[in-house]
């Protein structure tokens, strides 16, 4: 069985892929191939040849580069993106996710995925998701339900239309045919050019939108979500999974999804397996120490800003306390 796959990276994004590649390679079957694609805008060559060389490895699959030069260069630059251009936490390559029909045109359906990951188990038993009358496949949000606020950002009628259904995007099975027969690329494109919706979210909110809840789901496991583990263990935490679905997506992780903080920048549950790869494959680039010592001033700077906060608050109680004649 021959599966496409692509990623959407650019050069910052390098070093996690390699990890994502080797581990999806080293779970795959027998008898699957996976055709591996990459859609970027500044991958360099000496980049390329690490990716290769990481694919390489391996015989059953082959990798290959597409640039997409300046598609939707301008709409980035001048759209109302909540301000990503400047924060940095998403780029171009992010949106280029939602339209894989217009670089695939030879494929009528194809897996998509984040780098920012892990795969503990072979994954082509997507490939056999049922799409008709779907435009994708997706992973439902576990967090919405008790976090709302992340959908504040969506004009109130759009957020009612969404927020029970809204799905994320560290993985895809993308019906390329439908997605054609239906023009839904114009839809994709109106909400990108719809400057009355910040897209806090780039990809998962254009999807959402567009897609007007025709797709298919995927099981919560595929995005084993490490931080999630924090959020069992809050009395208040609610979702649209049950608890035994929420506590197998971490017991029988299909991929880990590192989809809040990075192994790379912080410590987090599940990172070892991450780092395992990393030093296996001897990549260059990030350095261990380094990362520690980040996470450690991180944690200067909180505790710093703690006891400032605490001392005010004591400030602030003994003040209104003489102000009040001495009374509590």
């Amino acid at each position: 069985m021959r599966i496409p796959v692509f990623f959407t990276i650019d050069n910052n994004y390098v070093i996690p892929a390699a990890v994502a590649f080797f581990s999806l390679l080293n779970k795959a079957k027998e008898d699957v191939f996976y055709e591996m694609y990459v859609l970027h805008p500044d991958i360099t060559a000496e980049n390329e040849k690490l990716l290769q060389g990481v694919v390489g490895r391996f015989k059953n699959a082959t990798l290959s580069f597409q640039n997409t030069r300046d598609f939707l260069k301008d709409e980035w630059a001048n759209g109302n993106w909540d301000g990503h251009q400047r924060k940095g936490q998403f780029s171009l390559a992010t949106v280029i996710v939602c339209f894989a029909s217009e670089f695939f045109p030879q494929y009528d359906k194809i897996l998509y995925s984040d780098v920012d990951i892990v795969v503990k188990e072979d994954i082509s038993e997507l490939w056999n998701i049922d799409l008709t009358d779907k435009y994708l496949a997706a992973v439902r949000s576990p967090f919405l339900k008790s976090s709302p606020a992340e959908l504040s950002h969506l004009p109130a009628e759009v957020r009612e239309k969404v927020k029970d259904s809204y799905f994320g995007t560290g993985i895809l099975l993308m019906n390329l045919k439908k997605i054609r027969e239906d023009r839904l690329t114009d839809e994709m494109l109106a909400v990108v050019h719809d400057d009355s919706i910040p897209k806090r979210w780039p990809d998962q909110d254009i999807l959402n939108i567009a897609c007007d809840n025709k797709t298919a789901l995927i099981p919560l496991n595929y995005v084993g979500y490490p931080y999630l583990l924090d959020s069992l263990k809050k009395n208040d935490f609610i979702s649209h999974y049950t608890r035994d679905e929420l506590y197998d997506s971490l017991v029988n992780m299909k991929i880990i999804h590192y989809a809040n903080l990075k192994p790379w920048n912080a410590k987090i549950p599940y990172a070892e397996e991450w780092w395992t790869i990393y030093h296996y494959l001897n990549l260059s680039g990030k350095d261990e120490t380094k990362i520690k010592d980040k996470f450690q001033k991180k944690y200067k700077k909180y505790r710093k800003y703690l006891y400032i906060s605490v001392a005010l608050n004591i400030i602030l109680f003994v003040s209104l306390f003489f102000a009040n004649g001495g009374r509590p």
